[in-house]
């Protein structure tokens, strides 16, 4: 009964820590393969090109407000979490 106590008590504390990707309309609003992209840069720690892709994703708003309803600020908030989790710099300091 302590272990299992014990394990659930972990497993909340790990879960509660875990900083979970912001949710997108993959496959919708979004194609998959920036999806694809964005994780592999994400991955390879790759600030530069996410950097890139941040800007990009800033650019696009207003088309996507046209076509969508929305903005792109679920890519952008994906890419900043991409950005958080690659340990890039924040380039703002």
């Amino acid at each position: 009964m302590r272990t299992r106590l014990y394990s659930v008590a972990l497993v909340l504390l790990v879960s509660g820590c875990a900083n979970p990707a912001p949710p997108v309309d993959w496959g919708g609003k979004y194609s998959t393969t920036v999806q694809e992209r964005l994780d592999e840069l994400i991955e390879k720690k790759d600030c530069e090109s996410l950097q890139k892709e941040l800007r990009t994703a800033h650019t696009i708003d207003e088309a996507k407000k046209r076509s969508y309803g929305s903005g792109s600020e679920d890519l952008v908030a994906y890419i900043e979490w991409g950005l958080d989790k690659a340990d890039c710099p924040d380039p703002r300091d």
